[in-house]
């Protein structure tokens, strides 16, 4: 069983393991449905992986902003089908200021939607974007018709 096939079939984990579910959940659950393929598969999965969250946390301190951001940045090559990794330090400076400000926007609109999702999860419907119960409840009928 591929990834794909894994993610598709979560449904059944979200359906019987409710609302809260854990990393562990996750992990077991896949191990049952045998989806982690042969020992030899899963250790070079688990290396990936590893190496990847290794990649992450190195960190290039910006003066200016004062934040610490990814120093690697990974990227598809497609004419190979695989993806490498960009150092910042190795880009020209502008190009380099110009990631730094794009990721520090990006991070104030990523906090903003965190923010609203954990409001609208927790019951504060706040913000006229979310949906209505009224309204869902209004579309198939009005479909239907």
């Amino acid at each position: 069983m591929g990834p794909a096939e894994i993610v598709a079939s979560l449904k059944e984990l979200c359906a019987e393991g409710g609302p809260r579910l854990s990393t562990e959940q996750i992990v077991s659950w896949i191990d049952r449905i045998d989806g982690f393929g042969t020992d030899a598969e899963l250790i070079q999965y688990a290396k990936k992986m590893k190496a990847r969250q290794y990649a992450r946390m190195l960190e290039y301190d910006d003066v200016e902003s004062g934040l610490k951001i990814k120093r690697l940045w990974s990227f598809r090559d497609h004419s190979r089908h695989r993806r490498y990794y960009v150092d910042i330090l190795e880009m020209p400076d502008a190009d380099r200021e110009r990631l730094v400000r794009e990721y520090a926007r990006f991070i104030k609109q990523l906090r903003s939607v965190r923010k609203a999702m954990a409001d609208y999860l927790a019951g504060q419907a706040f913000f006229d974007f979310y949906p209505d119960d009224e309204v869902e409840a209004d579309e198939p009928a009005a479909s239907e018709a």
